[in-house]
């Protein structure tokens, strides 16, 4: 299987599928999250395939398409992905003849959920014109939701999720449910409980199901029954796409699929069993870390992190698994979730198996629950369920799920108002009463909740967004309308020493997590509110900042704080916000530290913590707070993150995640203060960073821009006679100062003529665009050595700088490339590299191998650069790239995967014959993947600022245009001629492209998104 994307990248908007085996027309389903206007309002989505059938949920607040099922029929090959592209098409005004419940009755089919003693529900003939809900309407498949109660049992009901495809394939989902909100005597169902299609039993087994839970009747490796053959299809998201839109965390690990981690997600589901929901000893309300504990499962971040053909199976079956717990209050009158509204005073009865249960004003209880308990549910430890496996599958139940888990939080807290306040849904901590973690993670679900709850459901819709509303009404007019403490603390709920004077400052850092997420999901809010939502957001973020402070406020290094002290005082008034409060962080952290603990570090540059390298304590917590400071562009927050990833142990840290990713949310994308408020599409000058860092960049040289940190590399540039200086620098563009530094000084002696000097470090060279970081191993490579100093010899050496050490691996560490061949471009998602005359080498074989068997002919040289959106590669030059033969435009793809160079042409256009007659030598070129473009830049005197904008598609027939940057003059690349190389690069986290011109020059900026 194909490697995925991950991480910090934008990925494609696509999707692939697999499946054991060969066959023709499998149909398929599945749900797709969409960024923030790829599809907007008047357009529809197309695909590589011939039919595609896309079903809108939501919407973002700008109309663009959010969320959509999508279903159709793919031709596979056995145990080969097969990758579905998708792209913005014109909405047309035709539609197709939809499936409906006469077409699923020409099946045939009969279906049969059974009780043993208790009773039997049966579906078939008319019982399919009576659907509870209809899910899906279309030509290739439609869903329908089908519900029966079990005999005359008042609390069991048989429920059917059935999907029928074009052709009269079958599928369904079947589950049986024993939660009602107010019927009476709610208590267990014991009972051998079968699964019948046309007659046939599917499921049999003994289960004793607890009140308000509910069991997907499936037993073993199945995800669902069919009638007649299971096309047995997995569907696999482009995991760089789905975590850019947001609407889940990004994710900076990498996890080995043949690690523990890995290995320890089920590869099968028994009704009612634990799955991978592993608090110790079964309790949700274990202290400690815990695996489900986080904005998403420990199960569900693997799906974003790890390469395996099991994680998307996990994510279902711990869907199902979540089940066991009693989140079932189905409001009896409406058969769907409760409405706040309706039920202001309503709270769980204290039988009830949900820990920190409130009391009600009016004394208004569910009823008393009696026989076999399920484990109990506890907020403040408590995982999201089911949303993940809604964004993967588009299943109603995974929906459903979502909301009675945000329906039982409200039910579990007291109506009073210092806790819900009613029908409002208050998720504020209180002191002694709802822990602040509990508020982090009921906002979490809550806004879950409203995130997958379709715009067409306009009623329990509604409710979350009066109920989300409410929230952030409150919380902006007691922390940012008027004067509060100004170190982002809400009113801790947890009483240590029994007083509110510490807190723990972990549990703050999952509140503010849990409002970064929010606010990247786009919520269905006013606009108004949604500014409030901001703005409180910026101010709760301050509780991680100003612990990553200097040496002077509160030091960085001691960051990872169990409780601290904002107040004097054992009650501060955070109501009003009167506090009193410490005058500043420097006090803060004396009195947090007013007994220093056995780790307390005193080393500038090296974190300390009671754990570490802490991807299990508070580090963690620190830092997926930190990832959405950076993200919403918190004033300061990009200047304590360089302090916390540069520390000289934060590599062990980011290591850790790569077993625990749960913890490893890294900042979508990056706005320093230099680039905060800067307009699109327009050039601008970073200040202070002219130089190159003393590297002799003008010759023939690139650099390589390692996207995790957002940081241009340097390495060994100059040689032939323009320099021996093999220095490394770098320079982090995440900062809100940007600024050049050493990593390693150059060699002390020199010679000339060889691939590495007597020291062992590499020579310095012509780098062109040999240079690439590659972050699965954490390296910057130099593919090949072209021009070295002295006489300009070339060799096939394959260096790599260690960035955590600062360090040359040994020369020979790495095998030789090719002879005749150099790094020219880097598919950035897998790491491989892509080499001049279309090699291809691997980070995970560490081997080059042929991309292509049938060459045009035409030399590919540079530049060239990875599209993601068609999975192909690109290049463009004038003649050999270096303004060589041949005299003419050398222009051609490769689709991955297809062994096939395609030769391109382009529109006739002015920019076209500008480019022609320009015949520009020693370019950059890499794709915008923000506005599906690629840019080529030459810079040649008179050519300064003249940016080529190549726009592909899916012929081979492209068009070319002049890109409008501005009026910025900007400076133009090195008089010698030496030209550009790949020093124009695209900056994922920042969105938008770098430009070093020359080393004397400042960096230039383009914002693209």
């Amino acid at each position: 299987m194909a490697t995925p994307t991950l991480g910090l990248f934008t990925g494609a908007m696509q999707f692939s599928l697999v499946s054991t085996k060969t066959q023709a027309k499998a149909p398929f389903s599945l749900g797709f999250a969409f960024k923030r206007g790829d599809i907007p309002a008047g357009s529809t989505v197309g695909s590589s395939l011939s039919a595609l059938q896309v079903t809108p949920r939501t919407t973002w607040p700008d109309g663009s398409l959010k969320f959509a099922q999508i279903a159709g029929f793919a031709d596979l090959t056995a145990n080969s992905l097969l990758t579905v592209r998708l792209r913005r098409i014109a909405a047309s005004a035709g539609s197709a003849a939809v499936l409906t419940v006469a077409d699923l009755k020409k099946t045939g089919i009969t279906a049969e959920v059974g009780a043993g003693g208790l009773g039997t529900a049966s579906f078939g003939a008319a019982d399919w014109d009576a659907p509870q809900a209809t899910w899906v309407s279309g030509a290739q498949m439609s869903s329908w939701v089908f519900r029966k109660p079990v005999g005359s049992d008042a609390h069991l009901v048989a429920w059917l999720e059935v999907r029928l495809f074009a052709g009269g394939a079958v599928e369904i989902l079947p589950w049986i449910e024993n939660g009602y909100l107010m019927v009476a005597g709610p208590t267990s169902k014991a009972a051998t409980y079968t699964f019948k299609i046309n007659g046939t039993q599917r499921f049999s087994a003994a289960i004793d199901l607890p009140h308000h839970c509910r069991t997907a009747l499936i037993n073993g490796t199945a995800l669902s029954y069919w009638l007649g053959t299971d096309p047995d299809v997995t569907p696999r998201h482009d995991l760089a796409y789905l975590q850019a839109t947001e609407q889940v965390p990004t994710y900076s690990a990498r996890v080995d699929a043949n690690g523990a981690v890995a290995q320890w997600l089920v590869t099968s589901y028994t009704p009612l069993d634990k799955a991978n929901f592993t608090y110790a000893s079964d309790s949700m309300a274990a202290t400690g870390y815990q695996e489900p504990i986080g904005l998403l499962p420990m199960h569900d971040a693997l799906y974003l992190t790890c390469e395996s053909s099991n994680t998307y199976a996990a994510v279902v079956r711990n869907g199902f698994a979540a089940g066991r717990y009693p989140l079932f209050y189905r409001d009896e009158k409406t058969q769907r979730p409760i409405r706040f509204s309706q039920y202001p005073n309503l709270v769980l009865h204290k039988d009830s198996r949900v820990s920190d249960l409130g009391s009600s004003t009016r004394s208004q209880f569910t009823p008393q629950p009696t026989g076999t308990q399920s484990p109990r549910w506890d907020c403040a430890h408590s995982p999201s369920v089911g949303y993940m496996a809604y964004l993967v599958t588009g299943r109603w139940y995974f929906m459903e799920q979502v909301q009675f888990a945000a329906t039982l939080n409200y039910l579990s807290k007291a109506d009073e108002p210092n806790m819900r306040r009613g029908s409002q849904g208050l998720v504020q901590s209180c002191f002694g009463g709802w822990q602040t973690r509990s508020a982090a993670w009921q906002w979490r679900t809550l806004t879950q909740a409203l995130n997958v709850t379709p715009d067409d459901d306009t009623v329990l819709r509604q409710e979350f967004i009066n109920c989300v509303q409410s929230n952030i009404e409150d919380f902006h007019a007691v922390y940012v309308a008027q004067p509060n403490n100004p170190y982002g603390w809400i009113q801790p709920g947890e009483p240590y020493e029994n007083i509110m004077q510490f807190g723990a400052v972990w549990q703050q850092d999952f509140v503010t997590a849990a409002f970064g997420y929010s606010l990247s999901m786009g919520l269905p809010v006013p606009a108004a509110v949604e500014t409030k939502h901001a703005a409180f957001f910026r101010w709760k973020a301050r509780s991680a900042v100003m612990r990553l402070g200097p040496s002077t406020g509160f030091w960085y290094v001691n960051a990872a704080v169990y409780t601290m002290s904002i107040s004097p005082v054992a009650v501060p008034d955070f109501k009003t916000g009167k506090g009193p409060w410490y005058p500043n962080d420097a006090a803060v952290y004396l009195a947090s530290y007013a007994s220093l603990p056995a780790w307390f570090g005193a080393v500038e540059g090296k974190l300390a913590g009671e754990i570490m390298p802490g991807d299990r304590a508070a580090w963690g917590n620190l830092t997926t707070a930190m990832a959405y400071a950076v993200r919403h562009g918190v004033d300061g927050a990009a200047t304590a993150y360089q302090r916390l990833i540069s520390a000289s142990n934060y590599p062990a840290l980011r290591d850790a995640f790569n077993s625990a990713p749960v913890w490893s949310v890294a900042p979508a994308r990056v706005i320093p203060s230099w680039l905060a408020s800067k307009p699109l599409n327009t050039w601008f000058e970073i200040p202070g960073t002219a130089g190159a860092g003393g590297a002799a960049v003008d010759a023939y040289s690139g650099f390589a821009l390692n996207d995790r940190t957002s940081e241009i590399i340097i390495a060994a540039a100059g040689g032939h006679t323009d320099s021996y200086d093999n220095r490394v620098v770098s320079i982090g563009l995440a900062s809100d100062t940007p600024t050049w530094k050493v990593r390693l000084a150059a060699s002390k002696s020199y010679a000339q003529n060889v691939a590495h000097y007597t020291d062992g470090m590499p020579s310095s060279r012509h780098l062109y665009s040999t240079a690439h970081f590659i972050p699965q191993i954490n390296r910057l490579m130099l593919f090949g050595a072209r021009g070295v100093y002295g006489a300009s010899w070339d060799f096939a050496k394959v260096d790599a700088f260690n960035l955590d050490t600062n360090t040359w691996d040994k020369a020979g560490t790495w095998a030789d490339m090719p002879s005749g061949y150099y790094g020219a471009a880097q598919i950035r998602a897998t790491g491989e590299v892509i080499s001049t005359g279309l090699k291809k080498w691997s980070p995970v074989d560490k081997k080059w191998t042929d991309l292509v068997s049938n060459p045009v002919g035409d030399t590919a040289r540079w530049p060239m650069a990875y599209d993601a959106r068609r999975n192909q590669v690109f290049c463009l030059q004038w003649g050999d790239g270096q303004g060589f033969d041949p005299q003419r435009m050398v222009a051609s793809r490769v689709p991955l995967g297809s062994g096939q160079q395609i030769a391109v042409t382009f529109n006739a256009s002015s920019a076209l014959t500008q480019w022609q007659n320009e015949k520009p030598s020693y370019a950059a070129m890499d794709y915008d993947p923000d506005g599906d473009r690629f840019l080529f830049y030459s810079g040649q005197g008179e050519a300064a600022g003249r940016i080529y904008v190549v726009t592909p598609n899916d012929s081979n027939v492209w068009d070319m245009s002049l890109l409008n940057g501005g009026n910025l003059k900007i400076a133009p690349t090195p008089d010698n001629g030496s030209g550009l190389q790949n020093r124009m690069r695209y900056v994922p986290a920042l969105r938008g492209f770098v430009l070093l011109p020359r080393g004397s020059a400042n960096l230039y900026f383009l914002r693209t998104a």
